[in-house]
């Protein structure tokens, strides 16, 4: 069974692949909700199917988020059909445009009171997060902080010899060997490189802060890139100071 209102959402109905046993799936649409792919096993469903009344009971998806130091907090619940006797499985909307944070599913039985057998549980699902970056924000902060830097004038006594300054360079710094002695190096050098990962659903081409990329089929990627750009790399590290190592530590 398949929710009408998923069939205008940009997801294949051979994914994920059919499994034999229960399971249920979360993914992103393009809306920017979450839906769920579902399936579930004619034996699970007699085995919990057994254990309610003659009342009976009916699948339901439940969708929770991770509450830190509260646990999982039931955010929505679907009823996937009335009644199911035999195997099943099909897609589902469950929030639109919900905030970000860790989700996961529920598939199982409930008899709409108190009564809930769960029968499969999902892979926690990160909704929105790693690509969500304020840009203004750390701009300003960038901006203030140079600010103030250029306001306040500190007078070195003449014997201090001032930090040698470094520079960037086209090639990676030379590689330390085992048992061999390490390179000299007479300057100081840097080679910088920038680092991006992320996670989105497989297939879905991206707007990666102003460039198109396509997932590909694992929906997580990785990729680096060299800074060739001093200015650039002068304000990252004034957002993100490194951490200086010790006189003991030197030593």
């Amino acid at each position: 069974m398949v929710d009408p209102s998923l069939m205008s959402y940009p997801v294949s109905l051979d994914f994920p692949a059919p499994r034999r046993g229960s399971e249920v799936t979360l993914f992103e649409h393009a809306a920017g909700g979450i839906g769920a792919s579902w399936c579930l096993a004619s034996t699970d469903v007699a085995r919990a199917a057994a254990l309610f009344g003659p009342g009976g009971a009916s699948p339901v998806v439940r969708l929770l988020r991770a509450d830190p130091g509260a646990g999982d907090r039931l955010v929505a619940e679907r009823v996937v059909r009335a009644r199911v006797s035999g195997g099943a499985h099909g897609l589902m909307g469950l929030v639109e445009r919900p905030p970000s944070g860790d989700y996961c599913a529920e598939l199982g039985l409930s008899d709409g009171a108190e009564g809930w057998v769960m029968i499969a549980r999902s892979e926690p699902f990160a909704h929105g997060l790693g690509l969500e970056v304020d840009v203004e924000r750390v701009r300003r902060g960038v901006v203030a902080r140079g600010d103030v830097a250029a306001s306040v004038s500190i007078a070195a006594p003449a014997d201090v010899s001032r930090p040698e300054e470094a520079r960037l360079v086209g090639q990676a710094p030379p590689r330390l060997e085992y048992a061999q002695p390490s390179p000299r190096a007479e300057d100081v050098v840097v080679e910088a490189r920038l680092c991006v990962s992320g996670w989105a659903p497989p297939g879905r081409e991206i707007d990666l802060f102003g460039q198109p990329y396509r997932v590909g089929p694992g929906g997580r990627f990785q990729f680096e890139c060299r800074v060739e750009d001093p200015e650039l790399l002068r304000a990252i590290l004034a957002q993100h100071p490194p951490a200086l190592a010790s006189r003991t530590e030197e030593d």
